[in-house]
């Protein structure tokens, strides 16, 4: 079961609540202190990847797994990553990442020396893009978010006066 965080306004709490997944659908609950309706947060998420993953395609020189060949668990990679980001992501997590850079970089220059086209990344299944990679996305999403809250406070002073 997912645990929920929630903030009620009145009483200036924060609590978390665990619930079923088919409850996911409810934005509020009530608080434990006042009994009113408290807002359901976006909390941090964080995954934790499984390093035997990232063993499995080792390299035979070294014994050690192809940098350029980590996997991301399904639920940890994004719906835009395409599977270059994804093995970057993963070997950044596992303290690789410069590794990883300078592997891309020397396979990238070693294939313009051979006059071989570059590598392209592969599409993702899943497509569309990130809201944050398009800025006039972000812009708009940021101002909207910026006007609900003001008028959430305007809403909340207006009571109290």
């Amino acid at each position: 079961m997912p645990i929920y965080e929630c903030r009620c306004e009145r009483c200036d709490l924060t609590f978390e609540v665990l619930a079923p997944i088919s409850d996911s659908g409810m934005k509020s609950r009530p608080c434990p202190e006042c009994g009113r309706r408290a807002r359901r947060l976006m909390s941090l998420v964080s995954f934790a990847l499984d390093k035997t993953r990232a063993t499995s395609h080792k390299s035979e020189a070294s014994g050690r797994s192809d940098v350029t060949k980590l996997r991301v668990p399904p639920a940890a990679r994004l719906c835009w990553m395409d599977d270059r980001s994804a093995a970057r992501f993963a070997a950044h997590k596992l303290g690789r990442g410069a590794e990883y850079d300078d592997t891309v970089a020397a396979r990238d220059e070693l294939r313009k020396k051979r006059g071989l086209s570059e590598n392209k990344a592969q599409s993702p299944s899943h497509h569309h893009d990130s809201p944050l990679s398009d800025p006039a996305i972000y812009t708009r999403r940021k101002e909207a978010a910026r006007k609900t809250k003001i008028a959430e406070s305007k809403a909340i002073r207006d009571r109290t006066h």
